[in-house]
């Protein structure tokens, strides 16, 4: 793994200097990088997973091309960036880095980050302090705003079903897979899931876009799971989390893990 960081920092790095962009290492896998007038604060954690399992270089000299090409776009003014506010459910295990970053704790593992997606839905950026001020508007107007976006989809969400043998296994059908993990968080999910599944109810989320949901009733059921579930935690290139997730109306807490946080 360490050597798989070293590659994808010096990778990512040499890019930028073969592109004459300014950068600095803001601590962990997050650069900040001067594109223009624009200032970016990019993540290098998901394209090494990719790179990790692919060994693919090609990826980060995608990434850079999107970064350094404008990919990512000068920041939209608060009346269009609005309409594009989420929030996501991510890993914990960066929330150190993210000092100047909107977000809130969840679980042990787990963090919601704000975040605003781009007018075509391929890129998310997380909402900063400087971005906040861009827009001039306070954290509570982003929380409540990106909530109201996040029930919305919800709304927009078909809860697919499948019978094993008496069991009720929920899945999670959403055009924009970028959030169908981040569903969860919502308080409108329980408008979902109950008329099938009563609540509250277990769920397990091992990537970005897979989520399997379970009445509360089934934990015997669980054990089922984790072959899947590691399956797409390993193979991701957005892994979540492979704890088992309690979801209820206190918010989500992780009852358990099919892999251990030390390993």
């Amino acid at each position: 793994m360490s050597d798989a960081k070293h590659d994808v920092e010096s990778l990512f790095e040499a890019a930028l200097e073969r592109r004459s962009v300014a950068y600095k290492v803001a601590g962990g896998s997050l650069y900040e990088v001067q594109v223009g007038e624009t200032s970016l604060t990019v993540s290098l954690d998901n394209v090494r997973r990719n790179y990790e399992r692919d060994g693919d270089a090609g990826a980060v000299e995608r990434f850079a091309d999107m970064v350094c090409g404008g990919g990512f776009g000068p920041q939209l003014p608060w009346e269009e960036a609005r309409e594009h506010l989420r929030y996501a459910l991510e890993p914990s295990d960066y929330a150190v880095e993210l000092e100047d970053v909107l977000h809130e704790p969840v679980t042990d593992g787990l963090v919601k980050v704000f975040v605003v997606a781009s007018p075509d839905g391929a890129r998310l950026s997380w909402v900063s302090d400087g971005m906040m001020e861009g827009w001039g508007v306070g954290r509570e107007e982003v929380v409540k705003q990106a909530s109201a976006n996040m029930d919305g989809l919800v709304r927009g969400t078909r809860l697919e079903v499948q019978d094993i043998d008496g069991v009720k296994l929920g899945m999670l059908a959403l055009k924009d897979t970028h959030f169908k993990a981040s569903l969860l968080l919502s308080p409108a999910f329980r408008e979902l899931v109950e008329p099938v599944h009563g609540w509250p109810v277990f769920a397990v989320a091992p990537a970005r876009d897979f989520v399997y949901v379970l009445s509360h009733k089934e934990r015997g059921f669980l054990g089922r799971l984790g072959h899947v579930v590691l399956r797409e935690y390993n193979g991701s290139g957005h892994p979540i989390t492979a704890d088992v997730l309690g979801v209820d109306d206190s918010g989500v807490t992780a009852i358990g893990s099919f892999a251990p946080r030390e390993a």
